[in-house]
């Protein structure tokens, strides 16, 4: 039989909702007018962006040796050489084949082969360093061909060896650039630690909404339960509400396959109606936290990088907050001072293409200064003219890559040595974070901003485990 509640039952208390400062630095990343220009004119904006900090890093470590150009060298003289990498694959595909395929040409079906491979290694790679004049094929002991890729600015101590090859002893990458967040004074750092203290930011990626083959609904019901604090009693409540933001990094939608004739109505329903599940799911979301939404491969955007943000118009329920934000890929903002930058993976699995390592490519690419190397030639970028947008003018903090097969994080140490950082140097501290797809785990990151670690939680049929 049932009873009326005891009117002395404690009312159930609501924990209010983080909020911290935000500044989005995504203006680099939009495009212009004035990007377009041949794709040679991007390697070599590269090469000049970096240099400085490349030659900081060279007189650090090899003050008294001589600097070389290609075409300088003479044999047997040990030098220091500077330039961009490129790594010759014999098994990555070629441009050119296609056009061999559409003159019916039998010898392009073992290219075509080739380009569906995920990985291009082979054990008859090789390393061409390229400065502004020539190149010349880097051997040696410090040439590790398969944790290199094309596109790395690097320098090399070494000599020209009988056969014209320059044998490299040691390599260097350019100089790390500073931390965004400047040394806070004494008196202010507990206070700024205090504003952070057991705030949080959650990264998720390849949600799929819309496809129930691949991702399943109750995960997805059960993780926004959780955010908006609606699962679980008062300590996960608690949990919920230290969640100043979410970033959805990519991946968001599932991908449809769109036929190239017209489709009749019913088609067209079928079409939009994962675009009308993620627009519910986001704006549930969005009454609760903000959102910050990147796309990813596959989603309704350019897909080359870097990827502009989904349209408003899609989202005509979730654009209504001011909690909801369309965001390019990458993505480089600051929440409460500390910075983020990161991509929907794009970048990451096409270098994985080039060696057999992931995690470690993303501390790579910290090391090398540079987001995604192997655009463009390997992975789709604009032909910027004037600029490269995804060299790092600042360490974040918190480095991310979304839709990965698994959930890893590591923190990245680089010492600033050279002119550039002042005397003795100083090191930058980065949390890199591999953001599993939660389509295949369910699982999410928390990344906390006091401590700067993150944390998996993972649901699924028996709730979420941590």
């Amino acid at each position: 039989m049932l009873t009326e509640p005891s009117s002395a039952a404690p009312p159930h208390e609501i924990s209010p909702r983080a909020t911290l400062p935000y500044v989005a630095r995504d203006s680099k990343f939009n495009l212009d007018a004035k990007i377009y220009g041949q794709y040679f004119q991007l390697y070599f904006n590269r090469l000049k962006i970096l240099a400085p900090r490349l030659e900081d890093a060279v007189q650090a470590k090899w003050p008294n040796l001589p600097r070389a150009k290609v075409l300088d060298l003479k044999e047997g003289e040990e030098c220091v050489l500077s330039g961009t990498l490129y790594k010759d694959m014999k098994l990555k595909p070629c441009i050119l084949d296609e056009y061999v395929k559409e003159a019916g040409v039998s010898a392009s079906a073992v290219a075509i082969e080739d380009s569906k491979k995920t990985k291009f290694v082979g054990e008859d790679d090789s390393i061409v360093l390229e400065d502004e004049g020539a190149r010349v094929k880097l051997t040696g002991a410090a040439i590790d061909v398969n944790a290199l890729v094309t596109g790395v600015v690097l320098a090399a101590r070494g000599r020209v060896v009988p056969g014209g090859e320059f044998e490299a002893d040691e390599i260097c990458f350019p100089r790390p650039a500073a931390a965004r967040r400047s040394a806070a004074p004494a008196d202010a750092s507990t206070a700024a630690a205090a504003d952070l203290k057991g705030k949080r930011v959650v990264l998720v990626s390849d949600l799929r909404v819309g496809d129930p083959a691949s991702s399943n609904p109750l995960n997805l019901e059960l993780m926004l339960d959780f955010l908006t604090g609606n699962l679980g009693g008062a300590a996960d409540a608690s949990e919920a509400a230290s969640v100043a933001r979410v970033v959805v990094c990519g991946g968001a939608l599932s991908k449809a396959e769109v036929p190239a004739s017209s489709l009749d109505p019913r088609e067209k329903a079928q079409i939009s109606r994962p675009l009308r599940e993620l627009d519910v799911l986001l704006s549930q979301l969005c009454s609760s936290v903000h959102v910050d939404v990147m796309p990813g491969e596959g989603d309704p955007t350019n897909q080359a990088l870097p990827q502009q943000p989904l349209h408003p118009c899609l989202f005509p329920s979730a654009a209504r907050y001011d909690t909801f934000a369309a965001s390019t890929n990458p993505h480089e903002f600051d929440v409460g001072g500390v910075g983020f930058l990161g991509t929907s993976g794009q970048n990451i699995s096409d270098l994985c293409k080039y060696t057999n390592e992931r995690l470690d490519l993303m501390e790579s690419s910290l090391r090398w200064q540079h987001l995604a190397p192997s655009a463009p030639d390997t992975l789709a970028c604009y032909p910027y003219k004037d600029r490269d947008p995804f060299h790092l003018d600042a360490c974040p903090d918190v480095y991310f890559a979304g839709c990965q097969p698994a959930f890893g994080s590591r923190v990245v140490e680089l010492e600033r040595r050279g002119a550039g950082a002042g005397a003795g140097g100083e090191t930058t501290r980065t949390l890199a974070v591999s953001v599993p797809s939660f389509a295949a785990t369910g699982t999410i990151v928390m990344v906390d901003l006091e401590t700067l670690t993150c944390t998996p939680v993972t649901f699924g049929d028996g709730g979420a485990a941590r």
